[in-house]
Formats: C-alpha cells, sequence, structure tokens
C-alpha cells in the first residue's frame, strides 16, 4: 500500500480509531529493528511512531529514524516507543507528542519499562494483558485528584507496581496491594473508579498526535532538512541485508524449551497427539488455511481452558498474564502459539468428516467408561 503517511501502532491506539481521523494512511505494527527503515522505502512524506516492540525482538534502531529524517521524511513519536525515541532524538529533528514524551524528555521517565507492556496478536487488535506503568501512575494520579487516594497511599502503591516486572503490572496487582493499605470503602471506591473512570495515558497522547497530524498539508509539506550527515557503517549495513523485502513478514518465536521437560515423551498417547497436531500444521500450511478469522476463537478457547472466563463471559486479563508468566511465555511467543491454534481450528473446520471417523471416537470415549 502506497500513502503519504505511515503509522506503526498497536497496544495503544486501534487502528480503526486512527482510520476514522486519517483514512489515507498505511497503519501498520508495532515497529520492530528494520521496519522504519522499510518504510522509507515507500518514500512516505511523514512517519508516526506509536508503538514498536521492547522484548523479545531488537527494537526499532535509533539510525533508523535519522536515516528516515536524511531522506526528507517528517518522523513523529508518541505514547510508547515512539515518544522514548522522540525524546532521544530531539536534537536531530524528531518530533515528540503527548504527556510520556514530556516525561521522558524532562527525564522524569528513565527507564523503557514505563512503556512496556504484553498484548494480544494483531487479529484480535493487540488488546493490552498487562498495564503500561506510564497509565498506572496516571490512574494513581487521578485517583488522588478526585480525594480516593491520599499521597502516602498513592505513592506507596506506585513504588510497589514499578517493583513488579512489568508483565505482571495490572489493576488486579495495583487493587491486592492496595489492599493492605486501604480500609475497605476506600478499597471499593478505588475499584470502581479503575473500572469505570480509569483512562489510558498512552492512548490519549496517541489520540493527540493522530490529531496532530491530521493537520499537516502533506500538498504543501516541504521535505524534512536536516544538519547531520548519516554514516552509513558496517552494521548499517548489515541491518540493510537483515530487513531485505524477501525476509518472512511473520516473527517466527520458538516456545520456551524448558516447557517440553513437562510432557512425558514416554507416553504413546503423548506422542500420538502431538504428532497429529504436527502433520495437521504441516498439512494446514501446505495448502494455504486462512488462519485469521480463527485467532479469536483460537485465543477464547486457550483462556477458557486455563480458567481466565468469568461467570459473564469476560476474559480476566489479569489472570492471563499470570499464566503467560508461569509457562514463561513472551509476547510473541504466545502470539506464534495462538496462531498455531487458530491454524488447528481453521483446518478442522474444513476437513470432511465421516460416520467412520465419528464411530472411532465414540469407540475411545465409550471404553473410558467401561
Amino acid at each position: 500500500m502506497s500513502s503519504n503517511m505511515i503509522v506503526f501502532a498497536g497496544p495503544s491506539i486501534r487502528k480503526e480509531k486512527i482510520l476514522e481521523t486519517l483514512p489515507e494512511a498505511d497503519v501498520r505494527p508495532p515497529a520492530k529493528q528494520g521496519d522504519v527503515y522499510l518504510a522509507t522505502r515507500d518514500k512516505p512524506q511523514v512517519i508516526l511512531l506509536i508503538d514498536g516492540f521492547f522484548e523479545s525482538v531488537p527494537a526499532v534502531w535509533h539510525k533508523e529514524v535519522l536515516y528516515a529524517m536524511s531522506n526528507g521524511i517528517h518522523v513523529y513519536g508518541s505514547s510508547s516507543m515512539g515518544a522514548l525515541r522522540a525524546a532521544e532524538l530531539v536534537p536531530f529533528g524528531m518530533v515528540g507528542v503527548g504527556d510520556i514524551f514530556e516525561n521522558y524528555a524532562s527525564l522524569t521517565f528513565e527507564d523503557d519499562d514505563e512503556v512496556a507492556l504484553t498484548h494480544g496478536p494483531a487479529e484480535l487488535g493487540f488488546m493490552p494483558i498487562s498495564r503500561a506503568m506510564a497509565d498506572l501512575r496516571h490512574d494513581l494520579t487521578c485517583a488522588k485528584n478526585n480525594g480516593i487516594l491520599t499521597e502516602e497511599h498513592a505513592q506507596a502503591i506506585e513504588t510497589h507496581l514499578k517493583s513488579l516486572w512489568y508483565p505482571e503490572r495490572n489493576h488486579a496487582a495495583l487493587i491486592t496491594f492496595a489492599n493492605t493499605l486501604l480500609d475497605s470503602r476506600t478499597l471499593t471506591l478505588l475499584e470502581s473508579f479503575l473500572k469505570n473512570e480509569a483512562v489510558s495515558l498512552k492512548e490519549q497522547d496517541a489520540e493527540q498526535l493522530i490529531r496532530l497530524a491530521a493537520d499537516i498539508d502533506l500538498a504543501h509539506l516541504a521535505p524534512k532538512k536536516v544538519d547531520y550527515t548519516l554514516q552509513e557503517n558496517d552494521a548499517w549495513q548489515t541491518l540493510i541485508n537483515d530487513v531485505s523485502p524477501t525476509r518472512a513478514t511473520r516473527i517466527e518465536v520458538d516456545l520456551p524449551e524448558n516447557r517440553s521437560d513437562s510432557i512425558d515423551t514416554d507416553d504413546p498417547l503423548a506422542k500420538f497427539d502431538a504428532t497429529l497436531r504436527a502433520r495437521a500444521l504441516e498439512h494446514a500450511e501446505a495448502i494455504g488455511i486462512e488462519f485469521k478469522p480463527w485467532v479469536r476463537p483460537a485465543f477464547h478457547k486457550v483462556v477458557t481452558k486455563w480458567g481466565c472466563v468469568d461467570e459473564d463471559g469476560q476474559i480476566d486479563f489479569g489472570k492471563v498474564s499470570q499464566k503467560m508468566l508461569a509457562l514463561g511465555l513472551s509476547t510473541q511467543q504466545f502470539d506464534r502459539w495462538i496462531e498455531r491454534e487458530a491454524m488447528l481450528l481453521a483446518y478442522a473446520y474444513q476437513v470432511e468428516v465421516g460416520n467412520e471417523h465419528i464411530i472411532d471416537a465414540t469407540l475411545f470415549a465409550a471404553g473410558e467408561s467401561v
């Protein structure tokens, strides 16, 4: 897709919301290393960097942004990876937008984990599973300004949340710790506030950037001018080679090796089931099964099996995050697993099942009860 404006976004703001304001924008997933460089090949006038990957794949390199601007492209950042890179590259011409950017630029925020979180796959709109520390700080400030929390209590909760690993940070963790500090009435008020009134600072900043971008007159926008000369060294050339257009578009991430310890490799039924899965996946990939419509059912199947769905059918993302931590799954590993489950569901739906297959299955079930 050719567009004068490319946006990298995910958990901070939904694609549909961006397109409401910027209908001609090319909205891409959160950026990883090489994506901003690849975007320059499409010769946009503007790149908006909002979300990017942090942990299990290499992050957007500063030099990619410098390269883009040296090629006349205006680069803006906000909310998450964009705010972080903008604060670092303001002296070179990158434009930062929003409170989170200002906090990084003023050194109020110093750690990458202020904006890091875990989230679902693209097919589920990169929905946040944990909550960014920057958003939790904002929640506590708003609760304090609403007279729910004292300065002392807000600071104590903030310090505790900051001590947690970023996938463990969410409203459930906040309430659990607050329960040790607050009386029941105040705790109820805080729970109600977080459920009904809390807003995402990351999303607000992203919306601010999108509104700003909508006011840019692209027809009369002059190319970006910079005061530096980019040094194209060996490391830069290596990056270009690594992200050539022939690379796979999907991030291939293996599941944690330590999970194999929990598998009984001597159990013939376990090996049989694993073999069936492997062959089904192999055949599904070979015939080009379209699995994306099945990602949501696959996700719901997994979280239901994990016991993360309440009686009203609502998903408890705090529990999902805890399960991922217990299994040692990164966001990318979880996404890849869900993709495989979706492919299996799609494959099972398309495979024709005959009466003999149904009889086979019922014989197994009947044998268990004899």
